[in-house]
């Protein structure tokens, strides 16, 4: 009989390594036992000390022979299932099986293995995807009652009644964990594909800042000193002196926006960040109001807004022939950030900047709102989970 339980198992295994060839790389390396919740799976074996209880009852005529091989089949059940719960996917198959025959031989010596069927349920659960978790359900429910009708002597119900509602349970208990794994894990990938596409936006803005920096002083540069090398092959000296150093003078502002820059990508916080946008508008001539409430972001937030005010604050630098500049950061219902300049707008297009905008604060889950009617105001608004 034990042979053909052995095949049984011995073609599952072979199949379920073949279906799994083709499941999601994820699923192949959850285990049920998780690094920092070790004694999450481990605790409840203190359950299993139900098995000795026939042999409590029994104490008066058990042998020491069978006692001792009583204790041996638990010690090795355990022994299996602590193997069990660290392995990851389909490689648990061969230690279930491992577990079933040491369970079903152990029935021909105590009933109290009853209780050790319903550890094997919740591997079977969590390690496999359905229609897969339910076949080993249903082998193992199988196995269980042939191990009640033809090696239990006496009261088959009592051993396979109390297994069966134990196994559905715990079955039941490894299929959810293996759902919030994976929700978790999924969880996880999105958002590092969230700070991935954070990053692109990033690295997009950056390139384009410096594009606008360097191109057109680089092309003035590069005009200029052919032009200075063409007037000192004519003989104009003075004229190629003047040239050479307007040349000087563009490099030098160059090398400043440069430096401006590179100083904008160094991460400071909010209110700093605000500080420094607001002393290059009045650098540029625009007078400035704030309006900030304290208030204490996520990091994540946080960094959003700052990007969210040097691109609204370069665009303003670059585009705008209002000057007056307001930012506001308030927190009512919600939490706002809302930058007006008083500048005409006669066309409107969403540029390359504010598409990225868009998209970065639309990813946390804030809305964003544009608004040329006077000016130019745009409004970030975000949901409580900001603070």
């Amino acid at each position: 009989m034990f042979v053909a339980i052995f095949a049984i198992f011995a073609c599952l295994y072979l199949k379920v390594n073949f279906t799994h060839m083709a499941t999601h790389s994820v699923s192949k390396h959850l285990a049920l036992a998780e690094q920092h919740k070790i004694l999450r799976s481990i605790g409840p074996l203190i359950f299993s000390l139900f098995y000795f209880f026939p042999m409590f009852s029994l104490w008066g005529v058990l042998s020491l022979h069978d006692l001792g091989l009583q204790v041996a089949i638990f010690i090795c059940f355990i022994a299996l299932y602590c193997v069990a719960v660290f392995k990851q996917g389909r490689d648990v198959t061969l230690t279930i099986i491992l577990m079933l025959i040491v369970t079903s031989v152990g029935s021909l010596v105590t009933p109290g293995t009853s209780t050790l069927f319903g550890y094997i349920a919740p591997l079977c659960g969590f390690n496999y995807r359905r229609p897969y978790s339910f076949f080993m359900l249903g082998t193992m429910l199988f196995i269980m009652y042939l191990s009640s009708q033809f090696l239990i002597t006496s009261n088959p119900l009592y051993f396979w009644a109390p297994a069966l509602l134990i196994s559905i349970g715990l079955f039941s208990f490894g299929v959810f964990e293996r759902q919030e794994r994976l929700h978790q894990i999924a969880h996880h990938m999105s958002q590092e594909k969230l700070e991935q596409l954070a990053a692109i936006a990033e690295r997009e803005r950056i390139a384009r800042d410096l594009h606008d920096t360097l191109g057109h002083s680089l092309s003035s540069i590069a005009l200029k000193a052919e032009l200075a090398s063409k007037l000192h092959d004519a003989g104009l000296q003075q004229k190629a002196v003047s040239e050479s150093q307007q040349v000087a003078e563009l490099a030098r502002d160059l090398l400043s926006e440069v430096r401006e820059a590179v100083s904008g990508l160094k991460q400071v916080g909010l209110y700093a960040q605000i500080n420094l946008l607001e002393q290059r508008l009045m650098d540029a001539q625009f007078n400035v109001e704030q309006q900030l409430d304290n208030v204490d972001l996520k990091a994540e937030y946080e960094s959003t807004l700052c990007f969210i005010a040097k691109e609204l604050v370069t665009n303003i630098l670059r585009h705008s022939d209002g000057k007056n500049v307001s930012i506001k950061l308030s927190q009512q219902e919600t939490l706002s950030m809302r930058i007006f300049d008083d500048g005409k707008v006669d066309k409107f297009n969403l540029g390359n900047g504010l598409i990225g905008l868009k998209e970065r604060v639309e990813a946390l889950g804030a809305t964003v709102m544009i608004d040329t009617k006077v000016g130019f105001a745009v409004t970030v608004e975000f949901v409580e989970e900001a603070l």
